[in-house]
Formats: structure tokens, C-alpha cells, sequence
């Protein structure tokens, strides 16, 4: 157990007491976090992580919260948020240095103005780039894998630095999954003439396609599912929105959520929707999938609150 005293005492940042996950999801769902805590810096961050460590209670860290979707009964124990405490960052010449609660679409926004290239292509994934480089997100044929030179992370009471020649990047997956990320190492290169006036052209064509093929106007967290991997189980070659789509799911309502009419990889929450509503369309779908093309979708978004472990 612990004391609310204990939590005022030890953490500098802001402690909130049963707040609600719906204010910071992008999909505006889930219950009440019994401890919402916002850490002042990066050193308040790993006190409150070993806070909870020593009383072996549960924590989960999250960014901007564009990828979970939280249980309608809440989350037990602390949801840290990362964006304050490890929101610097410094770009010099080709090096780039980031906390892990650095905003990815900000970041490659910054780097392309300084007419950096290798993750410019990433700036409409939302999210943080802890979760990126955990994810090894990735868009138009980038991955931030790809750039990364090292990870710091949190383990077992301090931080040590990962070289990417020890990290596996897989297809929306690394091996840094289950390690509590702390800030992360890019290179990138120096784009100049012709190659740079290609990328600028690429960036706008991809926002211009993003913004009229997604719901970027209603509660979402991006894609649901990831994209099969091309091999016998997948012979198609069809991306999950293109067999989704196929099964005639576009429109899809259980409850206040529905599968979006304009990608039918996004799931909307149209007002009222609760997780249950959303996890009714994402068994539906994986069925209809499995039953059509025999390809057993993944999902890419991230379940909070699911495991219940009581305080």
C-alpha cells in the first residue's frame, strides 16, 4: 500500500487522485487512474517509478496517450505521464537527442526544418518518441529504427544506454518492448538541392492523402491493427484496412464506436463509446478477417487496464 502523503512527499510533480484516462487518450475512452502522476524531470520520473517499484504496486508510462485503449474500470495503481519530465530535446548538426515524452510529429517537423532527413516522413504519426522507437514506428517508407544510434532506459532502479547494434526493429515491434524508455539517440543526414526539394515534395503529397483518407477530425488512435507480414499467411499482399474494407466493415457500429468510413483501419468513437464497445468491433473484425483471407490480424494499439492487479 501507500499513502497519498507518501506520493506528495516523495514526488515533485503533480499527483491527481482517480482521474480520468478519457483526458488523456485520443480516443477519449476509459475509466479513472487511481494515481495520475505528472513528474517535474527526469530525475522525479525515476523516484516515482521506484516509489512504486519498492511497494511492488503497478505503473504504466504513457505519452500522449494516441495509442491505448484504457479499460472502462480504470487503470490500478499510477499512469505517469513522460511529456513534461522528458519533453528536451537538442539537435546538433546530424545528432539528435530526445526524451522519450518528445512529440514525433514535432520532432520531425524541427529536424526537416534543419534540413535533417531520415524521419521527416513520420511527422503525421502521433504520439511520443519513447512509444515510437518501442513500436519502431514508421510511415512512406521510413522507420525510425533506422535512426536510432542508441535508447536510454530505466532499469532496475537506474538508467543504462542500449546501442541499437544490441536492439532488434521489426515491423512495428522492437525488443525494447517491456523496458520503461527514458530518451533515445538519432542520426539523420544532411538533405540539400534536389534532394531535398523530393522530400518536400513527398511530405506534402503523404499529409494531403493522410488528412483525406483518415477521420482526423474525430476521437481515434490510429491504426487498430497491424499489417500483416507479406508471407503464405498473407499471400494478397493486402494491407488490414484493404481486408477489412473487403469484408464490407466500413460503417461498422457497436455502441458509440464505429470503423471509419474513410479508413477502415481506424475505429471512431462517435460520442459515448466505452472500451467494451471498441474491443465488440475488433472481434467482430479479426473473425470476419479470419474467416475471409484466413490472415489472424495483430493489434497495434496498446490495452491499459486490462490485467486488474489491486493496490
Amino acid at each position: 500500500m501507500i499513502s497519498t502523503e507518501e506520493l506528495l512527499d516523495t514526488i515533485k510533480g503533480d499527483v491527481l487522485l482517480g482521474e480520468s484516462m478519457k483526458e488523456h487518450t485520443s480516443l477519449r475512452i476509459g475509466g479513472s487512474a487511481d494515481f495520475f502522476v505528472n513528474p517535474l524531470d527526469p530525475e522525479d520520473l525515476c523516484r516515482t517509478i521506484s516509489l512504486f517499484e519498492s511497494r511492488n504496486l503497478p505503473f504504466t508510462l504513457i505519452g500522449r496517450g494516441t495509442n491505448l485503449l484504457v479499460h472502462d474500470d480504470g487503470v490500478r495503481g499510477a499512469v505517469i505521464l513522460t511529456k513534461r519530465a522528458l519533453g528536451s530535446y537538442s539537435i546538433k548538426k546530424n545528432a539528435v537527442t530526445a526524451g522519450a515524452g518528445v512529440s514525433l510529429a514535432m520532432l520531425a517537423d524541427k529536424t526537416f526544418s534543419a534540413l535533417l532527413g531520415g524521419i521527416e516522413m513520420l511527422q503525421g504519426i502521433p504520439g511520443t518518441l519513447g512509444g515510437a522507437v518501442i513500436m519502431n514506428a514508421g510511415a512512406y517508407g521510413q522507420e525510425i529504427g533506422d535512426a536510432v544510434t542508441w535508447v536510454e532506459v530505466y532499469d532496475k532502479g537506474k538508467s543504462r544506454v542500449i546501442p541499437a547494434s544490441d536492439i532488434e526493429f521489426g515491423y512495428r515491434k522492437s525488443s525494447l518492448e517491456g523496458y520503461t524508455v527514458l530518451g533515445s539517440g538519432l542520426k539523420l543526414k544532411k538533405l540539400a538541392g534536389a534532394a531535398l526539394e523530393k522530400r518536400s515534395s513527398m511530405r506534402s503529397d503523404a499529409f494531403e492523402k493522410r488528412a483525406a483518407s483518415q477521420p482526423l477530425y474525430l476521437p481515434n488512435a490510429g491504426s487498430i491493427f497491424r499489417n500483416p507480414v507479406m508471407s503464405g499467411d498473407n499471400s494478397s499482399g493486402l494491407t488490414a484496412g484493404q481486408m477489412i474494407d473487403a469484408c464490407g466493415l466500413k460503417g461498422l457500429r457497436k455502441g458509440g464506436a464505429m470503423i471509419s468510413e474513410e479508413h477502415a483501419n481506424i475505429i471512431i468513437n462517435t460520442g459515448e463509446a466505452t472500451a467494451s464497445d471498441v474491443l465488440e468491433l475488433v472481434s467482430h473484425t479479426t473473425d470476419r478477417v479470419w474467416k475471409m483471407f484466413g490472415v489472424l490480424l495483430e493489434l497495434e494499439i496498446k490495452l491499459l487496464g486490462f490485467e486488474k492487479t489491486l493496490c
